[in-house]
This record gives structure tokens, C-alpha cells and sequence, in this order.
């Protein structure tokens, strides 16, 4: 368990601690209701994906017996990383084999993300084909280390690109990261919330790598970017053991959003989920923005 930061302090940030907050601590007095902090990083932004964590850990916790298939969260109002996060789990059926919820995230009443989840009791295969679609690519050894995504406890490596944030780096709208964590949870719910968790962050970056002069190094100056919802969908068994594989492709850019799909697999080769982001991509007007050449404004 981290220290406790002294008062006014901002908490380091780090995979051990990302696992304490996805760990929500239920209400001792209302059921179904749960509490949990965020990471706001040194840009004091809280990522949608940790809500979507945190999401899933609650609709499990709320629904013992059932494990969590699918979370559809829409991030509808930025949070504030210095206030707590309370989380309501309404469930809607809770059947002998499935269930289904919604997870509402609110601050001081205000409401931040809601998250509709789907979830089931696992059973044996009936048949099984496991493997991700798409060519191979190279394995985390030939991939660059992403400086731009540091995360004590947490190594990230990108296929093909030095720098990703870069708007003069461009490629196909396609991007492969390879992760390891130092420490993996033994729990199946934090496994879950683990792999949620990253697929919010290169999303965008993946949309803007065709297009020159545009990248993430110019959102929230120039650009203005977020995702707004992601959907995931896990594929039990959710284990592994090393690294892991996450293939972005981002297949329609404009008027101002994108899409983005997207696959988790082990370093094996085996598929344990697959995963959407709807994001926002527009300009913010007026201002330097327009240093950006007309050709490549989105």
C-alpha cells in the first residue's frame, strides 16, 4: 500500500496506485454504491478509461457471481481529479446466467460518465477461435519505448513510430503498442479494469497519424481532443503472463470525431478483448491553429 501523501500533496503517479483506484470501496450504508479517487497525472486530467475501470470493478463487486462481458461507457462531463468519484450500479436484470447494469459516475451530483455493462457467468467452449485478425507485426523487442507514456510499474512500446505524439510522424491509420506491467493482479475484475484502462490513450493519435502537421502533442493547445466513448468486450479466459499486444486502427476521421477499433491480445497470440473509441477531434478557433497547413485541418 503507497504512503499517505502529506495534505495539499498530489499523489505519484503509478501502475500500484492505478490499482487502488480501480479498487472502489463500497458504501457501508447503501448498497450497490461505491467510492474511488482518480489519477489527473501532472496535466490534472482524468482519463475516461480509469472511469471505465473503476465502472467495471463496481458492476462486479454489485453483482457477485457474475463476471463482466461488456462496459459501454460515455464520458459526458470532464472530471475533476481532486474530488472523489461516486458511483451508483442500478442493476436492470440479474438473471441465473446473465446481468446487466448501468454505472452512473458523479461528483458532488453532477453527473461524469455512464457506463452500461453486460455481464454473464463464463462457461466451457462450445467451439473456439481465439487468434487476432490482421497481419502479424513485430514483437515488443523491435518496438520503440512510447517516452510519451511513462507510468511507473507500466512499459509501453510502439511498432514502427519514435514518437507518437509527433505531427511530423506519420504512417497508415493503424497503430500496434506493446505493454508489460511490472505486476499483474491476481483478481479477475481488476484484470478487466487493467486492460480497460489503455484503451483510451492512443486512440486519437492513431486517427491524426496520416495527416501531417497534426498530433497529439498540440491537444489542448491547438486541437481539441477527448475520447467520448469507448466500448470493451472481454474474451475469457483473461490472463497472461508477459506482454500484451494492443492493435488500434482508426477507420473514419471527420467532422470532427473518429473511430477508432481496436484488439488485446497476449504475447502468445491468444485474443482476450476487443475494444471501440468514438473521439472528438476539432480546432479550437480562433487562434494558432491556423499555423496548421488547410490541407491537413480535419
Amino acid at each position: 500500500m503507497n504512503a499517505t501523501p502529506p495534505p495539499g500533496a498530489i499523489p505519484e503517479s503509478s501502475m500500484a496506485r492505478m490499482l487502488e483506484i480501480f479498487d472502489v470501496r463500497p458504501d457501508p450504508v447503501v448498497p450497490s454504491r461505491y467510492f474511488g479517487d482518480s489519477d489527473g497525472g501532472a496535466r490534472r486530467v482524468v482519463d475516461g478509461s480509469q472511469i471505465l475501470g473503476q465502472s467495471i470493478v463496481a458492476a462486479g463487486k454489485a453483482l457477485p457471481g457474475h463476471t463482466v462481458r461488456n462496459a459501454h461507457a460515455l464520458f459526458v462531463s470532464a472530471a475533476d481529479p481532486d474530488i472523489p468519484l461516486d458511483f451508483i450500479v442500478t442493476p436492470i436484470k440479474a438473471g441465473r446466467s446473465f446481468a446487466s447494469a448501468t454505472v452512473t459516475a458523479r461528483q458532488e451530483l453532477k453527473v461524469r460518465t455512464s457506463c452500461t455493462v453486460l455481464l454473464d457467468t463464463p462457461q466451457p467452449d462450445l467451439v473456439r477461435r481465439d487468434a487476432p485478425t490482421g497481419p502479424p507485426v513485430s514483437g515488443p523487442d523491435e518496438a520503440l519505448p512510447a517516452e510519451s507514456l511513462p507510468l511507473p510499474g507500466r512499459e509501453v512500446r510502439i511498432t514502427g513510430c519514435t514518437d507518437i505524439d509527433d505531427p511530423g510522424e506519420t504512417g497508415p491509420p493503424v497503430v500496434d503498442a506493446w505493454l508489460r506491467y511490472d505486476d499483474v493482479p491476481s483478481r479477475d475484475d481488476l484484470h478487466r479494469a487493467v486492460l480497460a484502462h489503455f484503451t483510451g490513450h492512443l486512440g486519437i493519435s492513431t486517427a491524426l497519424r496520416p495527416h501531417p502537421g497534426l498530433g497529439t502533442a498540440q491537444a489542448h493547445h491547438t486541437l481539441s481532443t477527448a475520447p467520448m466513448g469507448i466500448a470493451v468486450t472481454f474474451h475469457d479466459p483473461v490472463k497472461w503472463d508477459g506482454w500484451l499486444r494492443y492493435h488500434h486502427e482508426a477507420t473514419f476521421v471527420g467532422a470532427g470525431s473518429a473511430y477508432i477499433r481496436g484488439q488485446i491480445s497476449t504475447g502468445s497470440g491468444r485474443l482476450i478483448a476487443s475494444f471501440t473509441q468514438d473521439a472528438m477531434i476539432r480546432a479550437f478557433e480562433p487562434g494558432p491553429v491556423t499555423d496548421i497547413p488547410g490541407a491537413a485541418r480535419l
